[in-house]
């Protein structure tokens, strides 16, 4: 599984995206997504030429010519305008099993899937709320989201941290590690969470929000 971090400008997310993709779903009709699939075509491009997708047609360079609404084709559409509109999707190591049974034990030994149920470094990893468009909800428990209230908050809560105070002792209960491998992994996750505070912190300063989708 992998996790892929989508960084949103707010304003963007908030006044054009959600908007269109809530009224789409509602109306059952793509026709309030068409001026912002026209907007995301350039994205869309310099995407599939970089990354050498293939010759498949984007939902996002369909809509724009009338493409029949369809509830699949929504949820894709969705990803797509995520994907295409993110200002930053950083690749670092998440450590997010790790991190959980250093921070948030009884959720780790739980290993509940309820977003109101969620430790603060579990909504930093996975998100603290659904991703909804009006009444849809996005892939829910797979994608989740951090409003510019939740960022600001979870980047307070980042910093407090004190990784320098972490042992050994404290990932007893990791799964998956032998004890042997434990001290390595600790020195691993050390190793990386400045780089995720950092994000959080950049995101926040600059004024964007969060989706977390977790991509099987």
């Amino acid at each position: 599984m992998a996790e892929y971090f989508l960084c949103l400008d707010a304003e963007t997310f908030t006044r054009q995206i959600r908007p269109a993709l809530a009224a789409s779903w509602q109306q059952r009709s793509f026709e309030p997504c068409r001026q912002l699939c026209a907007a995301l075509l350039p994205a869309a491009r310099e995407y599939t030429t970089r990354y050498h997708t293939g010759d498949d047609e984007t939902l996002v360079s369909q809509v724009p010519h009338g493409l029949p609404f369809d509830r699949a084709y929504w949820r894709l559409l969705v990803s797509e305008v995520l994907l295409f509109a993110a200002i930053e999707i950083p690749e670092f190591q998440t450590n997010s099993e790790t991190l959980c049974c250093l921070l948030a034990r009884k959720q780790y030994r739980n290993e509940t899937t309820r977003r109101e149920e969620f430790a603060s470094i579990q909504q930093v990893l996975r998100g603290s709320r659904d991703l909804t468009f009006g009444s849809a909800v996005y892939r829910p428990e797979q994608a989740g989201y951090n409003d510019i209230d939740d960022m600001a908050r979870l980047t307070e809560y980042l910093a407090a941290l004190r990784p320098d105070r972490w042992t050994v002792d404290d990932l007893r209960e990791l799964r998956d590690v032998e004890d042997d491998e434990r001290a390595d992994e600790l020195a691993f996750v050390q190793e990386w969470f400045p780089v995720l505070v950092e994000f959080y912190q950049r995101s926040q300063s600059q004024g964007r929000v969060l989706v977390i989708e977790n991509i099987y």
